[in-house]
């Protein structure tokens, strides 16, 4: 386990990019270590209070990092923020681009790159002191499966009395500090800030969730990993990935743009076989069907949990565990092979297993004494409706109710798949609203019902309140109903606005006033 420094660094709220006065200063020349410079203009010996790459946020004394973006390229921004103090530019323009914003380089800095998102993850972690390489830090990435790893690894840490911290989907979280999550994985800068926050608190090991996202735009660029956890790909994101193939090569990039010491890869997965072939001298294997390092035999999946045999290269232990459907085995199969990485024992896995504690919004149970289930989960794509629902065959005595919907703004091309599969592999299918943002809901709905066959027992209901109380009313005695899509998050998107909206919590008050 690695040793956390002491240090003097003053614990930033989540908005705050700034350092004391009383901190060492920063000198521009040791922040822009390890950055390729194409061309600059300007004094390097200065001394940088803050960094930014929203102008908004730039103060006195500050680095600006302009970011092409998708509707705005940072570039257009560079006035706004020399206007609010900034002493040194980093963009992607060469200097004569930039000859309109008239900059006096005998009082501004400029300095040309050919990517503006990988020198802001390098400033960023020379800005916080390079906190990754104080910590002992996993990074998962995959389609599905992350946020459920994150928290069953960190269970096994605390078991074996590690100080935690977990970043990803839900939240920030470590000690008695907890901030909701904006994205999977924040900007490069805000993420070596929150690590630069833990390693002060003297957290020693932190489970990141790594989105293709992130990837793609250099978020963890050059991080130190001491694991690397690939769980599975499916369809999702083709939105903004331009193909599936980029999609997975957005995946490999956590193995091929960073510092991972051991790469944990499910070779069931296509693409986790391809990875490990690639990876071959360092890579652990995990699979059910295929001969892996770390394996699952004797499998059996019950209303309650799972029991499965764990075979591994230190010997074998039968598992039982809260942890419901096939699927979670694989997590397990994951979370065990670090745990053997880094010194846990069979035993510590066995007991950790037995009671992994509840993950918000990933088949999280919904009781008020009802004679049948309710269970919320976060599935929104195509493998995992499917691995969810099924699930939940394995042990649902009466019928399947699945209601789901599929995302506005987002990925058209999976609606046809997700209405054919959920109609396929339930007993029913209520078919709603799940963030439609600025589409017409009917419209999304009109185009999951193109998967549906006409033979498939469903109903459209495009409001998602009265589609999950009319999926709960249907159920009868030993029934299960399946509420997907949005698991733990608390809002709906309607055109540009967020509003409360919270699928537990609508399930939760409709089963109240059927008891009561």
């Amino acid at each position: 386990m690695k040793q956390t420094v002491s240090t003097k660094w003053f614990l930033f709220s989540e908005n705050d990019f700034s350092i004391e006065k009383n901190m060492s200063e920063k000198n521009l020349k040791n922040l822009i270590a390890g950055i390729e410079i194409a061309e600059s203009l300007g004094n390097r010996d200065l001394e940088i209070e803050n960094i930014a790459f929203d102008s908004r946020k730039v103060r006195q004394d500050g680095l600006f990092v302009a970011i092409p973006g998708g509707k705005h390229d940072g570039r257009v921004f560079i006035k706004e923020a020399l206007d609010k103090g900034a002493i040194a530019i980093i963009a992607e323009a060469s200097i004569e681009s930039l000859s309109s914003l008239h900059i006096d380089h005998k009082s501004i800095t400029v300095l040309c790159v050919a990517d503006s998102r990988k020198s802001l993850s390098i400033v960023s972690a020379n800005f916080y002191g390079d906190p990754s390489a104080h910590l002992n830090l996993t990074g998962i990435t995959g389609t599905n499966g992350k946020t459920t790893l994150t928290y069953v690894l960190e269970a096994l840490a605390k078991a074996d009395g590690r100080d935690t911290g977990v970043i990803g989907t839900i939240d920030c979280h470590f000690g008695k500090i907890k901030t909701p999550a904006a994205m999977t994985t924040p900007e490069s800068l805000e993420l070596n800030l929150k690590l630069r926050q833990m390693v002060d608190a003297g957290v020693t090991d932190c489970f990141l969730e790594v989105s293709s996202h992130a990837l793609s735009q250099k978020r963890v660029y050059d991080m130190d990993f001491d694991v690397g956890i690939f769980t599975n790909l499916s369809r999702d994101h083709l939105d903004f990935h331009s193909s599936m193939e980029e999609y997975k090569n957005s995946k490999a990039d956590l193995f091929r743009g960073n510092n991972v010491k051991v790469p944990i890869l499910n070779i069931d997965d296509p693409a986790g076989k391809e990875f490990a072939v690639e990876l071959k001298r360092n890579a652990i294997s995990t699979g059910i069907n295929s001969s892996a390092d770390f394996s699952a035999e004797n499998i059996s999946l019950i209303a309650t949990g799972s029991r499965f045999t764990l075979k591994t290269p230190n010997g074998s232990t039968e598992i039982n565990t809260n942890l419901l459907g096939e699927h979670n085995i694989y997590n397990l199969l994951s979370a065990s092979a670090y745990a053997l990485v880094q010194g846990m024992s069979l035993n510590m896995i066995q007991s950790t297993f037995q009671n992994i504690p509840c993950i918000p919004g990933r088949f999280e149970s919904i009781s008020k004494g009802q004679n049948f289930s309710v269970l919320v989960d976060y599935a929104h794509t195509e493998d995992a409706l499917c691995k969810a629902i099924t699930a939940t065959k394995t042990f649902t005595e009466g019928k399947v109710i699945v209601v789901f919907g599929c995302g506005g703004d987002r990925d058209k091309g999976k609606r046809e798949g997700m209405g054919r599969i959920a109609t396929e592999k339930s007993d029913f299918s209520v078919i709603t609203s799940d963030n439609p943002r600025t589409e017409n809901p009917e419209n999304i709905i009109s185009d999951i019902l193109k998967g549906v066959p006409a033979s498939a027992s469903h109903v459209t209901i495009t409001d998602r309140r009265e589609a999950i109380e009319y999926a709960i009313s249907r159920a009868e005695k030993n029934d299960l109903v399946l509420i997907a899509g949005k698991g733990h998050e608390d809002y709906q998107v309607l055109g540009t606005q967020k509003e409360y909206f919270d699928d537990r919590e609508v399930a939760r008050d409709f089963l109240e006033k059927q008891i009561h």
